[in-house]
């Protein structure tokens, strides 16, 4: 089953943008929309989630995940997060 999580992540020091990219791109897709805010379209769960990105930011990051209910939104954002959002539950 595909779900959507936001995933905010603050990795440790000496832990580069692009690792944690590289960690991403385990999802079948994803879209960030703040530094360190990330969207991701997946068939893990949030402890698998968990698993591959706390070693990026333990013991000095953050990290936070929480499954995301796309079907209840409303705001103001570029075109690109609601047409790529909506392109997912089609």
């Amino acid at each position: 089953m595909t779900d959507f999580y936001m995933i905010h992540v603050v990795p440790k020091l000496g832990i580069s943008q692009e690792r944690v990219e590289q960690r991403m791109n385990l999802a079948l897709e994803w879209f960030r929309f703040d530094r360190n805010l990330w969207i991701v379209y997946t068939t893990s769960d949030s402890a698998r989630w968990f698993a591959r990105l706390s070693p990026l930011v333990k013991p000095t990051g953050s990290l936070f995940i929480c499954r995301l209910d796309v079907t209840k939104r409303h705001g103001w954002f570029n075109k690109e997060l609601w047409t790529w959002i909506r392109s997912k539950k089609s």
